[in-house]
């Protein structure tokens, strides 16, 4: 139940005190007994990622009642087999969302689909609120992780710093040392991110890959950064040493680690949230709508499921402020539907403008005989081809190994490019949905900037790309980094406000102008550790 016992007998003792006195129910005792019998919150945040459980832990140490409504199933206990998440070879239902087809980032090899696997392996369980989504936006797909913790739960955990030039690209009014010296070191602490030993890096099999690709990326003139990660390096070398349970040494990274990974926002903001006492969490709670009284209060229209899909309730939710953290296809659809219905009718036109993939684009290449990548690979940890100095090309790669226990002599890369490419979210009525308007242009662009990177990679050591991790391309229009659609200083203002209704907030990266150039998460943790900061105190 998402609200106390003595709250509600409260509020029903006022009902009746009403009735008694007017000495007859007409219509308006009515409604308005409605309106005092509603569950009422001063503040509920839509969405546990890193804006959300960074605004419910700031609003409950300040003593404010909150609840938090996800989406999302929380993982917080062991089913059958003792384990929460899947493994990513091979996966269970656990790991989409209403899915038996794995959502996967690289969905083939050699031929064989991930599609087709799943076709031929069927899940003993059936299909289910899983971790993570895929859906298709025109030319590109976007993943997103779909549970208590948002894209904590199933990202590669990596823990990138931004350059000062990014920092006064992207926040062109904020001060490049406040932003990194204060919120992007809080975002540091909470989130609990490690640095790997170098002397291990350098010898252990498990990043033999990475080694690898480091040497690729020297000999085409880039070099690597070394990023800090969310998952616990001191974990791993433990994993290694058989002294724990492995976790990113088993295949486990994009649908969940059963261990290691200290630093996801379940375990960090939003248990730090719960443990104030003053913040409520409601998973499996979808937000379908959201209106605003005369009175000011906001109604938040809900849907919660069971776990496997069932309908469980449908209810309504007041708050004096409403903090909106879904993510950028989550905001920004409950953003859009509220405008165009009329149920937030003065929402700015630029509510659905700006969208960006964050130059997101996924290319593979063989490796020479004598470089293998190993038969050994952590999918936590990974380290960058960074060529984020380059005025006419910046680029900054993530490399990774696929999750099989065989020499691939595959090198992948997860890439982020730049190009002035965005786009509108639109709302489809007959639908009710969102669709992003993303052309084969943009990815074409996309493309066309990778291609320069990687032809030098690929040129100066003597190999070619593979085609066969994308099915039937080497570049693959993928993001796990979307922004956008409510883009600060245009749509809201420096902390977050939305134009158009006071005490409305978004604090996530729908505020972000489409493009970051490195891996958003720190960026984003600390872009909204410094929203609430200015909000709590008042800040203009």
């Amino acid at each position: 139940m998402a609200f106390s016992r003595r709250r509600f007998l409260g509020a029903a003792a006022g009902v009746a005190a009403g009735a008694l006195g007017a000495g007859a129910v007409d219509l308006g005792t009515r409604r308005a007994a409605a309106t005092v019998l509603r569950p009422h919150y001063r503040a509920i945040v839509v969405g546990s990622g890193y804006g959300g459980g960074v605004s419910a832990l700031r609003l409950g140490q300040a003593g404010i009642e909150t609840l938090i409504l996800e989406k999302g199933r929380w993982f917080n206990s062991a089913d059958a087999d003792g384990k929460r998440f899947s493994r990513m070879v091979p996966a269970d239902n656990r790991a989409g969302w209403f899915t038996s087809v794995p959502p996967s980032l690289v969905p083939s090899y050699r031929g064989v689909s991930i599609a087709q696997v799943a076709k031929h392996s069927p899940s003993s369980q059936p299909v289910q609120a899983g971790i993570c989504e895929r859906v298709v936006h025109g030319a590109h797909a976007v993943y997103r992780g779909t549970a208590v913790g948002g894209g904590s739960m199933v990202n590669a955990a990596i823990a990138a710093i931004p350059t000062p030039d990014q920092v006064r690209a992207t926040f062109p009014d904020i001060d490049p040392d406040a932003f990194l010296g204060t919120y992007v070191e809080r975002a540091k602490s909470m989130l609990r991110i490690s640095y790997r030993d170098m002397d291990w890096f350098e010898g252990t099999p498990w990043f033999q890959y990475a080694r690898v690709g480091r040497q690729y990326a020297e000999a085409a003139g880039y070099r690597v950064d070394y990023n800090g990660s969310a998952y616990s390096f001191d974990y791993m070398q433990r994993e290694e040493a058989g002294l724990v349970p492995r976790s990113a040494l088993n295949f486990e990274q994009q649908y969940g680690n059963n261990f290691g990974r200290f630093g996801s926002v379940d375990q960090t903001y939003i248990a730090a949230a719960l443990a104030t006492g003053k913040v409520t969490l409601k998973p499996l709670t979808e937000v379908t709508g959201v209106r605003r009284e005369p009175s000011g209060e906001y109604v938040v229209s809900t849907l919660e499921i069971d776990r496997f899909g069932k309908v469980v309730a449908r209810a309504e939710i007041g708050c004096e402020e409403l903090y909106l953290s879904a993510g950028v296809l989550g905001t920004n659809e409950i953003l859009l539907r509220a405008r165009e219905t009329g149920t937030l009718p003065h929402l700015s036109d630029e509510v659905g403008r700006g969208y960006g993939n964050n130059g997101d684009i996924m290319v593979s290449h063989m490796l020479q005989p004598s470089d293998p990548a190993g038969t050994q690979q952590s999918l936590l940890g990974m380290i960058n081809l960074d060529g984020r100095d380059d005025p006419d090309n910046p680029v900054y790669a993530s490399m990774f190994s696929l999750p099989l226990p065989v020499e691939t002599l595959a090198l992948g890369y997860y890439v982020m490019v730049r190009t002035g490419d965005r786009a509108n979210i639109v709302y489809d009525r007959t639908k009710d949905s969102i669709a992003i308007d993303w052309p084969e242009g943009h990815t074409d662009h996309l493309r066309e900037r990778a291609q320069l990177v990687f032809d030098k990679v690929t040129q100066a050591n003597g190999v070619d790309y593979r085609d066969d991790l994308f099915e039937g391309t080497a570049f693959a229009p993928n993001t796990v980094h979307p922004m956008g659609g409510v883009v600060r200083g245009r749509a809201t203002d420096g902390y977050g406000r939305v134009k158009g209704y006071d005490k409305l907030y978004v604090n996530d990266a729908s505020l972000l102008p489409g493009y970051l150039g490195c891996n958003p998460f720190m960026s984003i943790t600390a872009l909204a550790e410094r929203n609430i900061e200015g909000i709590l105190q008042g800040r203009r």
